[in-house]
């Protein structure tokens, strides 16, 4: 039996090569579908605090409104409140990165909040892009109704 030692041949070589190459591409995936993962839950925690935030002013304006009565409108996928005073206060309280529709339109018209009524938002939140609305990211739905439930006229003796 003759021993060849001088070192490794071809077809080794290239066994090793295609099974590295086999490992470095399964790691690969795997990292990548982890960032991707990782992107989306951040992008879904993002919108999440955007509708609490939204929520939480929306919250404040209804229950204050007997002080400051106002509107709340859709222009262009951000949530706007408007102040009916005498000086027309507006507050853009969503995130401009962010769009909101309602019923599958980025637009309404304003809708003014009375005392002793009800008040409900049912906003689609999605990420906006340069050329538009996301369409495969993720999404998030607001819907919650406001009551406004206390009599303004009575007094408790």
């Amino acid at each position: 039996m003759i021993h060849n030692s001088r070192g490794v041949t071809l077809v080794e070589m290239l066994a090793v090569i295609v099974i590295a190459t086999i490992c470095f591409t399964l790691i690969f995936s795997i990292w990548l579908s982890g960032e991707k993962s990782a992107q989306n839950t951040m992008t879904q925690n993002d919108l999440q605090a955007d509708a609490h935030l939204v929520q939480a002013r929306i919250t404040r304006a209804f229950y204050d409104q007997t002080d400051k009565p106002f509107s709340i409108a859709l222009n262009d996928g951000k949530v706007e409140l408007t102040y009916d005073s005498d000086t027309s206060q507006h507050e853009l309280i969503s995130d401009p990165d962010l769009f909101y529709s309602k019923n599958g339109s980025g637009d309404t018209t304003s809708e003014p909040v009375k005392n002793g009524s009800s008040l409900e938002v049912d906003y689609d939140i999605a990420v906006r892009t340069t050329s538009g609305v996301s369409s495969d990211g993720p999404k998030f739905h607001l819907n919650t109704t406001f009551n406004y439930p206390w009599d303004e006229g009575s007094s408790s003796q």
